[in-house]
């Protein structure tokens, strides 16, 4: 039999409604440095977070042993799906990355929404992306063109964005 009842369920309700709406997984870009209008071709994108980087196992008295948090982990990689264009804007992006004094390397903005529109955001830095090869397929007509890389970079959750939303 559960604990519940209409009172005790009600209560819940009001606990979660008081914290709002929950974070819808699309409202996100990735601003590259220098390169705004790839923002609205990058599809998918890893969101990293702060937190350690594992764990370390220290022994106690009697053979028990005990843990305590690693060092923070401030790098962080993702997979990341970008879409290609018919005057091939996503190739020239690579191309000028690579090209880049930086050698493949740039920092970013990720928001919480659209540049002009958002619930805050944050800066990534020192990322570089290994890209996979295009799939392409003469018999698929139903698809656009995706580009799969992964993106390794640097998350120090130091430079956050305001929210310039108003509700």
């Amino acid at each position: 039999m559960t604990v519940s009842d209409n009172t005790y369920l009600e209560a819940q309700y009001l606990l979660e409604r008081a914290m709002g709406d929950r974070d819808v997984n699309s409202d996100v870009t990735m601003v590259p440095d220098g390169h705004e209008h790839m923002h609205l071709l990058i599809k998918q994108l890893p969101m990293p977070d702060l937190a350690p980087a594992g764990e370390i196992e220290y022994p106690t008295p009697m053979g028990a042993a005990g843990w305590q948090p690693q060092q923070l982990k401030v790098n962080f990689q993702g997979q990341v799906t970008l879409h290609e264009t018919v005057r091939g804007h996503v190739r020239t992006f690579l191309e000028q990355i690579i090209k880049s004094p930086n050698r493949g390397r740039f920092n970013a903005t990720i928001y919480r929404g659209t540049p002009d529109r958002h619930r805050g955001g944050f800066r990534i830095v020192d990322c570089f992306l290994t890209v996979e090869p295009t799939d392409r397929d003469w018999e698929n007509r139903s698809q656009v063109t995706s580009i799969s890389a992964t993106m390794f970079g640097h998350y120090f959750a130091t430079d956050k964005i305001p929210s310039n939303y108003v509700e």
